[in-house]
């Protein structure tokens, strides 16, 4: 995003996986392979996708309507895919790290309101990776485990 671009954190959450109590959620732990250890040595993947909205929308309409809509759909993907609530764990008397899923995890979803053309930072004509960073969410890392998806959405002010 451009510096005369402005960005407007709106919310800050976390999407857990949809718990339904016929089947409630328990721990999982998952071993790292030989092929996931070799990832390790480079930063993780940023990506950014647009999605234009097909009519137009106000921030009453994104908050009540939209976001509901989205955490609702992440958190039913999630229920199927439990290690990506998850996070990566090194315990220091484990002798290898591991991903650990408890019922407490969840995704970071940012909301945030932009300023910037949609057009610009969307298209595909070759610009500086400057202007896109910050589209990309930050991880939650700290010495010992470190998140494996964050997401963030952004609506234009």
């Amino acid at each position: 995003m451009a510096s005369n671009d402005s960005l407007k954190i709106v919310e800050v959450s976390k999407v857990a996986p949809f718990n339904d109590s016929s089947e409630p959620l328990s721990e999982l732990r998952l071993p790292i392979t030989l092929f996931d250890a070799f990832w390790f040595r480079f930063p993780p993947v940023e990506r950014v996708f647009y999605y234009r909205l097909t009519e137009p929308s106000d921030p009453i309409s994104c908050n009540s309507v939209i976001l509901p809509k989205l955490k609702h759909t992440l958190s039913l993907t999630l229920r199927h895919f439990l290690p990506l609530a998850g996070n990566l764990t090194w315990p220091s008397r484990a002798p290898q790290p591991f991903i650990l899923y408890t019922p407490n995890d969840g995704v970071s979803l940012t909301v945030a309101e932009s300023d910037a053309d949609f057009d610009r930072v969307s298209g595909d004509k070759p610009r500086g990776a400057i202007e896109s960073h910050t589209l990309v969410p930050e991880l939650a890392i700290s010495e010992k485990t470190a998140s494996l998806l964050a997401l963030q959405g952004e609506f234009e002010l």
